[in-house]
């Protein structure tokens, strides 16, 4: 299928999707479907941050005795702890803002 048809396609699925959502009864938008593929992000850091990075998960990998801990792996897990307690990551962000 041509690009410009599969563009064609997916605006009408699209819109026949917001016209169910519009019927009575409907589920609430973003309720209907639910995202399988992992989103890519990139993110680039200063060598003094990179470092410090793979030094960490070098030191992460020893603690948990392992051979090695990917740095997608350490930032992963990074976040999560970060959702779980975002007080000290919001009061980095403020001292960072204000350098």
């Amino acid at each position: 299928m041509s690009p410009p048809r599969e563009r064609e396609l997916r605006k009408a699925q699209y819109a026949a999707a917001a016209a169910r959502r519009a019927e009575p009864n409907a589920r609430p938008a973003g309720k209907t479907a639910i995202r399988s593929k992992p989103i890519r992000i990139t993110l680039d850091l200063s060598p003094e941050l990179y470092r410090e990075l793979t030094m960490w998960a070098d030191a992460a990998a020893i603690e948990l005795g392992v051979p090695r801990v990917s740095l997608a792996d350490a930032v992963r897990a990074m976040i999560r702890v970060t959702a779980d307690d975002p007080d000290q990551v919001l009061e980095r962000l403020r001292r960072d803002r204000d350098k």
